[in-house]
C-alpha cells in the first residue's frame, strides 16, 4: 500500500478531519527516525516525548501485533511538530499536552504518566467523548487536543513499516483461488 492509499483510508475514518500539515508531512515522506538510529526529540523535548509515546500507546496499544510504541509513533510526531507542523501548530499541540497534565490534576493525579493503566484509559476516554460531542456538535475553532493526537498516532502507526506489513493486510491483486467448482461460479470468467 503506497502513502496515498493510506492517507484516503485513514482519512475516512478520521472523518476527514485532517490538517494541512499532516497531509503534507505523510505525503512528503514524514517518519520516524531509522532503525537502530538514536532517537532525540527536538521539539517533544522536557519528557513530553514518553508522555507522547504513552497517548499513542494507549490509542493502539500491542496485541498480536506491535503497538504504536514499537512503530515508533513519537518519533514520526516529533517529526511532524519540527518538520512539516507550522511554528502555531507545534506550539497549540504541546499547549494541548500542558493542558492534558492540568487536567490530569483536576482529575486527582499528579502528572498522566503517574497514573495506572485503567485511569490513563478512563481519562483518555473522556477526552475522546468530549472530542465526539465537539465534532457532532459542528463546532468551529481550535481541533480538540485529542482528535490531534488521535490522528497523528493513526497516521504515525498505519504509514510505518511495523503498521503496513503486520497490521494491515494487503492483496494487491486478489486472493488467488485456482481451484474453484465451475458449479459454484456458473460460468467461467475472463
Amino acid at each position: 500500500m503506497d502513502r496515498r492509499t493510506a492517507l484516503q483510508r485513514i482519512g475516512v475514518l478520521m472523518g476527514g478531519g485532517l490538517s494541512a500539515s499532516t497531509i503534507a508531512g505523510v505525503l512528503g515522506g514524514c517518519s520516524a527516525g531509522r532503525e537502530g538510529e538514536r532517537f532525540i526529540a527536538r521539539t517533544l523535548t522536557e519528557g513530553k516525548d514518553q508522555l507522547v509515546a504513552t497517548l499513542a500507546e494507549l490509542i493502539i496499544p500491542e496485541t498480536d501485533t506491535p503497538g504504536a510504541r514499537a512503530a515508533r509513533v513519537h518519533e514520526f510526531i516529533d517529526n511532524m511538530l519540527t518538520d512539516w507542523y507550522e511554528e502555531e501548530e507545534a506550539q497549540a499541540f504541546l499547549e494541548g499536552l500542558d493542558d492534558l497534565e492540568q487536567r490530569v490534576r483536576v482529575f486527582g493525579g499528579d502528572s498522566f504518566l503517574g497514573l495506572n493503566q485503567e485511569d490513563q484509559v478512563a481519562f483518555l476516554t473522556k477526552l475522546e467523548e468530549e472530542a465526539y460531542a465537539w465534532q457532532n456538535a459542528g463546532q468551529d475553532g481550535e481541533t480538540p487536543f485529542f482528535s490531534t493526537i488521535k490522528s497523528l498516532t493513526l497516521f504515525g502507526y498505519y504509514t510505518s513499516e511495523v503498521g503496513a506489513t503486520q497490521e494491515l493486510r494487503v492483496m494487491p491483486m486478489g486472493e488467488y483461488r485456482g481451484d474453484v467448482p465451475f458449479e459454484e461460479i456458473g460460468r467461467a470468467w475472463a
